[in-house]
Order: structure tokens, then C-alpha cells, then sequence
């Protein structure tokens, strides 16, 4: 509370409790850890010290949390709680599959899954209030605290109504696709630098029609209701193509996204968690989008002395 507010008063205040009173418990924390935990001043800033026994007592309380509702589960008459973050563009299909195949092993395993970006997902599975994320491997999901594995990589596909005119013309360009409004990645994003970058590569401008969505859902009604044009995962691009929803434009886009892979925290994983790691492995091989090699970065080796733990029967 300190951290998020930077003023002692006001965190006083939010826990209804004296500014005093609050002053002499961190000054016993300090105390007892030997060392200044905050820089006073305006506002309230954690020390080095400060930072790293912040980051434990997270793990702390995440796996306290975790314990608890782990319990209530098995009073309920679950065999325990799972809890799963999940990039939205690999949502639709591989987990949905994953989840079938682990409740055929373990029909008593309760899931629970937490859909949203790496940016929200990641701190989660390091306070240790997820069990596991699938997500893409870049960035800070290559950091030393996750153990992460490398599954497969796609390359990026356009998609469109049925009957679009761009899915008629024979031989297309980018530059033919300019000429139509865009749904787009919001800035920043892996999707959205990987499109700019094939747009610059080609010479061609981004359209100067377009949304910014990463709603999956909104951008589908988008799509069929007009001539719009998206970029999607090869995988969430077939679905939408064996479904009959959508059309993939025939254009080749040679920026990929990167390797789609698991990340969790525990070298020795939990019974539920391993189980559904493997479950993960197991339909990523039978949709037959498997990588090559497992591992990704500098947490790969650590992900491959874990894979090899005995799965549970």
C-alpha cells in the first residue's frame, strides 16, 4: 500500500489506522530486516532492500492465496485449483484443446483462466497468483525468474470477409490492401510493431483508415460487416477460416511474431500443473505446429530440466 500511494497519510488513512501507528510498524520492519526498506521523501520511494523483500513477501502472500482457495477446492470436491494466464491470440484454439485433454486425465481439476496481455499477465505468475502463463517468449517473459519453454512460431496471415473483392484478384500486394480500412494492433504492441515493420518494408504507408482493437470479438463483427482487413495468428486465422467465419487474404507477410511458449515459476511444479503442461505439449503436437527444439533464452535450459520430471498418472 506504501508502494502504490508514496505517502504515509494516505495509506494511513485507506487502512484506518493512525499515521503514528503506521510510522512504528515500518520502523519495526525495518528493524527486524536490518536495513532502510523506504527512502523518505515525496513521494515515498522503496529502498533496493525495500525492493527485493517487496517482491518475496508477494510470493509470499500469492502462494498463502493459493493454499487457501486450494483448500476450499478440495472441500468443495475438486482434486485442486488451477490458474492459467493466456495470451488472447492464442486463446481460441490451443487452450480450449488443452483444457479437454487435461479434464479427460483429471475431471476434478478445477481451471480457472485469466485471459490479457503479457504486460498484466507476467508481474501475476510472479507473485505467484498464476500457476502458468501460454504466451509469447520476448521481452520480459525472457527474464531469469520464469522457467519458459518454447512450443511453436506462426507467421502472421490477413483475414477478411467471405466474398471480399482483395480475395478476386490474382497476384496481391500490400499495396493493394492500403487502399482499404484496417483493423490494427493498439501501438506498441508485438502485432502492430511486426505490421508496421512489413508496411516499411515494402515502401508502403500505413492505411490512413483504421481502428485500433485487440478486442477478438469486435474485430470479428468488424470484419463481416464491411471490407475491413485484420492480422491474426496463422492459428487463430485457420479456425476462423475452417469455421466458415472468416477468409485469409492470399498475401505474404514475412514478419513473424515469435515463438508462442509456457512460462511458470516452480522448477518442481505441482501434480495440476505439470499435468497441464503436458497437456499443452501433447495438443500443440497433435495440431502439428511443433517447434523444434525445446527452450527459449536464457530460462530455457532451466524449462527443459523440468519438462523431463515424471508426469503424473
Amino acid at each position: 500500500m506504501l508502494v502504490r500511494t508514496g505517502s504515509q497519510s494516505d495509506t494511513a488513512a485507506l487502512m484506518h489506522i493512525t499515521q503514528p501507528a503506521l510510522s512504528k510498524w515500518l520502523r519495526e520492519l525495518e528493524e527486524q530486516a536490518g536495513c532502510a526498506l523506504m527512502e523518505r521523501g515525496r513521494p515515498l520511494r522503496l529502498t533496493p532492500q525495500g525492493a527485493v523483500l517487496l517482491r518475496y513477501a508477494e510470493r509470499v502472500l500469492g502462494d498463502s492465496l493459493r493454499t487457501g482457495k486450494e483448500l476450499e477446492a478440495i472441500r468443495a470436491g475438486s482434486s485442486g485449483l488451477l490458474r492459467v494466464g493466456v495470451l488472447r491470440a492464442v486463446a481460441p484454439v490451443l487452450v480450449p484443446r488443452a483444457i479437454l485433454r487435461c479434464r479427460r486425465e483429471a475431471p476434478q481439476l478445477q481451471i480457472r483462466l485469466y485471459e490479457d496481455s503479457l504486460d498484466y499477465l507476467l508481474p501475476a505468475l510472479r507473485r505467484h497468483e498464476l500457476d502458468c502463463v501460454i504466451g509469447r517468449l520476448h521481452g520480459q517473459a525472457l527474464g531469469p525468474e520464469f522457467l519458459s519453454e518454447a512450443l511453436y512460431e506462426e507467421p502472421v496471415l490477413a483475414v477478411v470477409r467471405r466474398g471480399h473483392p482483395l480475395l478476386e484478384k490474382p497476384r496481391l500486394s500490400l499495396a493493394d490492401t492500403a487502399v482499404y480500412p484496417w483493423i490494427l494492433p493498439l501501438p506498441g504492441m508485438p502485432m502492430r510493431v511486426r505490421l508496421e515493420a512489413e508496411f516499411a518494408a515494402t515502401n508502403t504507408r500505413l492505411p490512413v483508415e483504421q481502428v485500433e482493437s485487440v478486442s477478438l470479438v469486435i474485430n470479428e463483427a468488424l470484419l463481416l460487416a464491411s471490407d475491413m482487413i485484420s492480422v491474426v495468428s496463422q492459428q487463430l486465422a485457420r479456425h476462423y477460416e475452417e469455421s466458415g467465419t472468416l477468409a485469409i487474404l492470399p498475401l505474404v507477410m514475412r514478419q513473424a511474431l515469435g515463438p508462442v511458449g509456457l512460462l511458470w515459476i516452480d522448477e518442481n511444479p505441482t501434480n495440476a500443473v505439470q499435468r497441464f503442461l503436458d497437456s499443452v505439449r501433447e495438443e500443440v503436437r497433435a495440431l502439428g505446429i511443433a517447434k523444434s527444439g525445446k527452450g527459449a533464452g536464457p530460462a530455457g535450459s532451466r524449462a527443459g530440466v523440468a519438462q523431463r520430471r515424471k508426469s503424473p498418472k
